[in-house]
């Protein structure tokens, strides 16, 4: 019986939906739309949350947050001072081990029938043996108990040992480390997973850092209480909190750091599951997540969805006042309120169902520009791996379709059936117009809401990259000749290359079409090393640390950075290189002294090298505009330059690029010529906002397009309402133009109202968004006016469509249908 009951229904609802084919296509376009938007967005943050999670020893792995308020730091760094590790355990109890890791760009070369190959790579790390004990790491080939237990001993990931190796057996194979170290592949391990805070590629015993340092570092680092080194991994024991080892680091630092700095440096440990979410350290070995943005994305997932919500009440309420008689005859002939709302549920879940189905396959279809957008590697494994998430999305869709479909199935059900079969069902209706309006004005909020925040994030892309950075970056491409990393500051000249460096700028320069050729540690714009520093009128006692550029002699010709006062470089004075400094004009603000041409001739001292100030510099952006401009220091230190930079003429561009790359290898053949613009490079400093910009503004687009089906649907049921008031209008004589307005004019104060609630709104989160950066547009009124028109705009056009065709009725076919 039950079954035949429910056979029924489904042929009911079926017919229903076939019979209104248009309204159904609609309906389930509109909400699969919104449930495609929720469920990328949840399977975006369900990922960026599980961060780590893999990590077998998830919850009892720290790392040391290291904060050096001596050097004027406000912010923790995750990287620590190479001493701190050893001791850690000795002076805590609650410690079961720790391991240093220390990132080391290199060039790698392999041996390969005969032939060399190099390779660049960026995520070659030393670590102590202990981070196999801490770190999941899973071996393919090899023994983690003798992995890293001899120097010159090293661990591949798999992607790398089939790079360098193929499928060759790659245990016992030497690849060679900068071109002079030596070292046996002693293990193979799986690749991190693409939710991990760290993917280490090739890792070396620490201990063997050291020998592959320059003199300096290998004197200074071991007792080395102030550098930024290594990130330091702490393993606690069972059961032990986090809290005790953080209130005994004050003594412990005394104990054991320099007295100078000693009461200037705090240390706390922060837990992984706050590495990539929670964390505000810098020099994190990869970029981090925000969970601001994440809430961002969930309040634009759940705004999607409840304007499609929204859009399927107002369809389905059209749709169902047409079966206004039909209710009224089955309510005659015997059928219960129950069973209506029944039927009319049934048929909104039908609906939900089929928009489910839709929505996983353009779930599938768009995940790859979601990828792109996100720089992840997502896939539907999530989904099927995630038994969670795959509840959550039925869930979502159940909710969807029931609370979709109450409002209209409650409304129809309760219609009285003489009224309706006489055709006065429409009457007194107020209270359900004044649903619908309310249930646009959300609409209208949200949509004009979301097209402030995509003006407000293009303004502000648009503003940092055409910021002047103070410096030329056209046409420059840059590339290493030594790998860059923090020991460089300890080199010396009996380790330099300089001669060779300056023999290969000169042959460069003999190309008509490179302009100017310079070297220096780091780029403009890509930040540099904080060291110490003591300017005229100040002790060694205030710990002053501001940023040092180690650059040639044509730094400041090749890169145009402006002379406020003084000199630059020159090669005519010699004791430049030893006795001479360029300082930025924020520096002189910070060193106390009174203008810049005062400047000139005050004595400075850099960590032992003593000097004179020569000249002062325009300010210019020496790092992104996340961060605001700070006191740079230039010097003339050649055993630190390990960065060429190379001003290209725009023309015939590639042949110049092969001249420089034929070059590169006669005079470099232990490094790959691998080169970046600047611009190009300095851009990705904010391709990570650029990206979400992109898709906030995807999104945006797709909750405007659901809104015009909303308002689709909703003048479809302002028309049927007021057939016979248009029928007898136009009787009476009234224009085309008159019953447009008539249909449209309740629009125009909708729009208004919701402008005024979504603005402050809008300003609010869009303000707290804007607060990352240091450089910043300051938000105008007239983006919430154009927001606003721009909503309006899309809502009259949408809308006038259904009214011109109400306009154009014949009066007479109205009044008849009435």
């Amino acid at each position: 019986m039950r079954s035949s009951i429910l056979s029924n229904y489904l042929k009911i609802a079926f017919r229903n939906l076939w019979r209104s084919r248009v309204f159904s296509a609609i309906n389930i376009i509109g909400l699969s739309a919104g449930l495609t938007c929720c469920f990328l967005i949840m399977l975006f943050v369900r990922h960026e949350l599980s961060y780590d999670q893999f990590q077998a020893r998830y919850d009892r792995i720290y790392r040391i947050a290291y904060l050096p308020r001596f050097a004027g730091m406000g912010q923790p760094l995750a990287l620590t001072p190479p001493p701190v590790a050893p001791l850690l355990a000795e002076n805590f109890s609650e410690i079961e081990t720790t391991a240093r890791m220390f990132r080391s760009p290199a060039t790698v070369a392999v041996e390969r029938a005969g032939e060399i190959f190099k390779y660049d790579e960026e995520r070659f790390f030393f670590a102590d043996p202990a981070i196999l004990d801490i770190f999941s790491f899973d071996f393919v080939q090899g023994s983690p108990r003798d992995a890293l237990r001899d120097k010159f001993s090293v661990v591949l990931s798999e992607k790398v040992a089939r790079r360098y190796f193929g499928e060759v057996n790659p245990l016992g194979k030497m690849i060679s480390y900068e071109g002079k170290h030596p070292m046996k592949v002693m293990g193979v391990v799986r690749d991190f997973p693409d939710n991990s805070h760290i993917h280490p590629e090739l890792l070396a015993n620490f201990e063997t850092m050291y020998a592959t340092e320059n003199e300096g570092a290998q004197e200074n680092l071991p007792y080395n209480w102030v550098i930024s080194h290594s990130i330091t991994y702490v393993l606690l024991r069972p059961g032990r909190s986090p809290e005790t080892v953080n209130a005994r680091f004050p003594k412990f630092i005394k104990a054991h750091a320099d007295a100078q700095v000693a009461d200037g440096i705090e240390y706390r440990l922060e837990p992984m599951r706050d590495f990539y979410l929670r964390t505000n350290a810098q020099n994190t070995p990869e970029s981090v997540g925000s969970l601001s943005i994440l809430y961002v994305f969930l309040g634009i997932a759940g705004l999607t969805l409840l304007i499609a919500c929204i859009n399927f009440v107002n369809l389905s309420t059209a749709r169902s006042l047409r079966r206004a008689k039909e209710v009224g005859v089955r309510k005659v002939l015997g059928s219960r309120r129950r069973q209506l709302i029944f039927q009319f549920l049934g048929e909104s879940l039908l609906l939900s169902g089929l928009a489910l189905l839709l929505a996983l396959l353009l779930t599938i279809l768009l995940l790859p520009t979601l990828n792109h957008l996100t720089d992840k590697h997502l896939d539907l494994s999530y989904f099927l791996n995630d038994r969670w998430l795959l509840l959550a999305c039925m869930g979502i869709t159940l909710l969807a379709g029931l609370l979709s479909g109450a409002y209209p199935a409650f409304v129809v059900a309760g219609f009285q059936p003489v009224a309706t079969l006489k055709g006065n069902f429409l009457t007194g209706t107020a209270n359900g117009n004044l649903v619908q309006k309310i249930l646009l004005g959300v609409q209208f909020v949200a949509s004009i809401a979301l097209i402030a925040g995509t003006l407000i994030m293009a303004q502000q892309m648009d503003f940092l990259e055409n910021r002047p950075l103070g410096f030329d970056q056209d046409f420059i491409i840059t590339a290493s000749v030594r790998n860059p990393k923090i020991t460089n500051v300890f080199a010396t000249s009996s380790d330099s290359s300089y001669q060779r460096l300056d023999t290969f700028r000169e042959v460069l320069l003999q190309n008509p079409r490179i302009q100017a050729v310079t070297l220096s540690s780091q780029t403009p714009g890509n930040g540099s090393v904080r060291r110490n520093v003591i300017p005229e009128g100040r002790a060694a006692e205030d710990n002053l640390f501001v940023s040092v550029l180690a650059v040639d002699y044509n730094f400041t010709d090749t890169y145009q950075l402006k002379l406020r006062a003084g000199r630059s470089f020159s090669k005519q004075f010699m004791t430049d290189r030893t006795e001479a400094f360029l300082i930025n004009e924020k520096a002189v603000q910070e060193f106390g002294w009174a203008s810049p041409e005062a400047s000139l001739g005050k004595s400075l001292n850099l960590e032992g090298k003593a000097g004179k100030v020569v000249g002062v510099l325009q300010d210019f952006h020496n790092q992104s505009l996340y961060a605001p401009i700070s006191s740079v220091v230039l010097t003339v230190e050649p055993p630190q330059l390990t960065l060429i930079s190379l001003k290209l003429h725009p023309q015939e561009m590639d042949a110049t690029l092969q001249f420089i790359a034929k070059e590169w290898d006669r005079f470099f053949p232990e490094k790959s010529f691998d080169y970046a613009f600047l611009d190009q490079d300095l851009a990705q400093n904010y391709e990570r906002e650029q990206r979400r910009s992109t898709l906030i503004s995807y999104f945006a687009g797709l909750a405007i397009l659901i809104s015009c089906l909303g308002l689709y649907g909703l003048i479809m049921l302002v028309t049927q309402q007021r057939t016979r008031e248009i029928g007898i209008r136009k009787v009476l004589g009234a224009s085309v133009a008159s019953v447009v307005l008539l249909l449209t004019r309740n629009f125009v104060g909708l729009v208004a109202l919701a402008l005024l609630v979504a603005s402050p709104i809008a300003w609010y989160f869009m303000n707290q968004w804007l607060e990352g950066f240091a450089y910043r547009i300051d938000i105008a009124w007239w983006v919430f006016g154009v927001a606003g028109l721009l909503a309006l705009g899309i809502a009259l056009v949408t809308v006038s469509f259904q009214a011109l065709k109400a306009g154009l009725m014949n009066p007479v076919k109205s009044l008849r249908s009435e």
